[in-house]
């Protein structure tokens, strides 16, 4: 499912990708491998529009909301199947990470946020 955010604070509908300030970009190429790109404008509407998107990443619980708009797009789509795939994936990766001592962002690293 390749689905944008619907909500109305969302506005991705209306987005303009030359009014960005700042981004965040997840990807996963087709061996698996997990990436990122990360772009902000060197002013100070950019350094706050990143900070913004890191604190909800790592304070803010956004995967969470994202997790649960997405399940909510898949009950719109009769796509519940699809979403009830991706559960049980999630599910399959806490098992084999079960008993890891994880840490989100480390400790060391928190001042180069």
């Amino acid at each position: 499912m390749n689905q944008q955010s619907q909500k109305p604070q969302d506005q991705s509908d209306n987005l303009n990708l030359e009014d960005l300030v700042s981004q965040l970009t997840i990807y996963v190429d087709q061996e698996g491998n997990i990436a990122y790109n990360c772009d902000w404008e060197p002013s100070e509407d950019g350094l706050l529009a990143i900070a913004t998107i890191l604190y909800k990443l790592i304070s803010d619980d956004l995967p969470a909301k994202i997790f649960d708009e997405i399940r909510d797009q898949c009950v719109l789509n009769n796509a519940e199947a699809d979403f009830m795939a991706i559960q049980a994936i999630i599910a399959k990766y806490r098992d084999v990470n079960k008993g890891e001592d994880s840490i989100v962002v480390p400790p060391d690293k928190i001042v180069n946020l």
